[in-house]
């Protein structure tokens, strides 16, 4: 999957877990916030800017006429209590706009100055009720699914029984999910695998997605590990998000904490497997570049613009950790950092790349 200038994220919560206060204080927008249940009565959509320091440094370097950086697309929907999948609170209708996301961020929380929805603070219960429900709404659209293709399989159709014993295995990784929080479809031929990647595709499940966990609380840094306890082995992160509210980031790092954003940024490259690259020219505009961990720079010239990968010819490549001891572009070219490259040349995190082509 070839992904551009921003990669997506959903925050599933239940209520009053601080979503909407996380979902700000990354997007610097102000959704509404208040101490009690369902303020989000749909969903709202905002954007984080990545934290990518290699860019100032490459700004300084070639004299950029601006800068573009990596984004990361939140959208923050109403919370989910148990029962949601039958109509509970606000039920679960919401979930469609997080289903075409990149990856999803579970949302919990151990406040103690704001009320819980069921009166006490756990966390381990709230992340069961949040995968559970989930994973009853993913069981629903796979059922529909299943429903349409029955007919077709029922008089002979061998790619649709072929589907409906895939299908079968997909419930399996959903029911899986829905205890443990792992999904994984168990298949043995290589044709079952490719169904099963084209259905995964269609369907959206949410289960399916990569995910990291986000614990909002109000405790000392000092308790932050214990918070941690009996949740699956995942990526997790600890954050006060109302108290980052009110400072900047350098004022966070002051107190020996990592800004979310930062940690954000950290996480969702490493879930879902992401490398960062560079294009631009000396006094021109410098710009940023998110793809998966094993495309090439054919595949990249393509997703920048069509006619660069119809006539691509070869690329000139240099890694930011050679180049940022460069006092010029020029001179980088003088010590030979830049190397001439051809289409199946697999981009690498920190890349500046310039694609050579001819229309």
């Amino acid at each position: 999957m070839i992904f551009g200038d921003k990669v997506s994220i959903g925050l599933v919560g239940i209520p009053s877990s601080g979503k909407t206060t996380i979902f700000n204080l990354l997007t610097k927008l102000t959704a509404e916030v208040a101490p009690y249940p369902f303020t989000t009565k749909s969903k709202n959509h905002g954007i984080m800017v990545m934290y990518e320091p290699r860019l100032k440094t490459l700004s300084e370097i070639l004299k950029s006429s601006d800068v573009k950086y990596p984004a990361v697309e939140i959208v923050d929907v109403a919370g989910l209590i148990k029962g949601a999948h039958k109509g509970e609170g606000l039920g679960n209708e919401f979930l469609s706009y997080i289903r075409p996301l990149d990856a999803i961020s579970y949302v919990l929380r151990y406040l103690e100055t704001v009320p819980h929805i069921d009166g006490t603070n756990h966390i381990k219960r709230d992340f069961e009720v949040l995968i559970y429900e989930i994973a009853m709404s993913d069981l629903q659209i796979v059922e529909r699914r299943k429903e349409k293709l029955k007919k077709s399989a029922s008089v002979g159709d061998k790619v649709a029984k072929e589907k409906m014993k895939v299908l079968e295995r997909i419930e399996e990784a959903i029911e899986n999910f829905s205890k443990e929080g792992k999904f994984k479809v168990e298949l043995s031929s290589e044709e079952d695998k490719r169904l099963c990647a084209l259905e995964l595709k269609e369907l959206q499940l949410i289960s399916s997605k990569p995910y990291f966990i986000l614990i909002n609380t109000d405790l000392g840094k000092n308790e932050w590990d214990s918070l941690k306890e009996g949740l699956p082995e995942s990526e997790i992160i600890v954050c006060d998000a109302l108290s980052e509210m009110d400072v900047d980031e350098a004022e966070v790092r002051s107190f020996g904490i990592t800004p979310l954003r930062e940690l954000i940024t950290s996480v969702v490259k490493k879930i879902l497997d992401l490398v960062i690259f560079f294009t631009g020219f000396e006094g021109k505009e410098l710009r940023s570049w998110i793809t998966k961990n094993g495309t090439t720079v054919y595949e990249t010239a393509g997703m920048i613009h069509s006619d660069m990968q119809k006539g691509f010819i070869s690329a000139d490549v240099a890694n930011f950790a050679e180049y940022k001891n460069c006092r010029s572009d020029k001179q980088a070219y003088e010590k030979g950092l830049f190397k001439t490259v051809g289409r199946d040349y697999i981009i690498q995190d920190g890349d500046i790349v310039r694609i050579k082509f001819k229309i």
